[in-house]
């Protein structure tokens, strides 16, 4: 297990927002803590420019993952211990989240914490225009006034996968060869 010794990291979501409708509201943090609830948006015929913006920015796409319905799935390393993750789905709308880097066992455990801003720094240069919906009030976002400071706690301890499995196989590996081993006949 690796101790952690770096600085925690933030992010900002948004608080008082103004809908498209006039009306306005200040958002519960618990409520833009939950992926889902507010999502970015670009047109369906942007999309692809936007993957492209991200590839080219680091992204990578990502095959071990939960599928949800996205039509791309990218992560790029951020802040050492944090991934960046983006779901990008075929009508235009996006999910995005910072999780513990997929390096590690706490990846399976640890919370996630939605993003708003970094995803949009990340594919401006190809649409700069920043859609947010709110999904579950089903209106989209005309103006962000105020914005929480949310900070990304790192876990008390990270677990690297990586070596386990070596051992893990390793140790599988001598099973195997002590059990073939044990089988062996004089073959009379």
């Amino acid at each position: 297990m690796q101790q952690i010794v770096e600085l925690p990291i933030a992010t900002y979501l948004p608080s008082e927002v103004v809908y498209f409708d006039g009306t306005s509201t200040i958002l519960p943090e618990d409520y833009v803590l939950k992926e889902g609830n507010l999502r970015l948006y670009v047109p369906r015929g942007k999309v692809e420019d936007v993957v492209n913006a991200l590839k080219s920015s680091g992204f990578h796409e990502e095959r071990l993952e939960c599928y949800k319905g996205e039509k791309y799935s990218l992560v790029m390393k951020f802040y050492d211990i944090w991934d960046l993750h983006i779901r990008i789905y075929s009508d235009g709308f996006i999910d995005s989240h910072f999780e513990v880097s997929r390096d590690y066992l706490e990846h399976l455990n640890y919370e996630t914490i939605p993003s708003i801003y970094e995803p949009f720094e990340f594919y401006r240069t190809v649409y700069d225009k920043l859609h947010i919906f709110d999904s579950v009030a089903k209106k989209w976002i005309k103006e962000v006034r105020s914005n929480y400071l949310v900070t990304l706690n790192p876990p008390r301890s990270l677990t690297s996968w990586k070596p386990i499995a070596v051992v893990a196989g390793v140790l599988a590996g001598i099973g195997i060869i002590a059990y073939a081993l044990s089988k062996l006949d004089k073959g009379e």
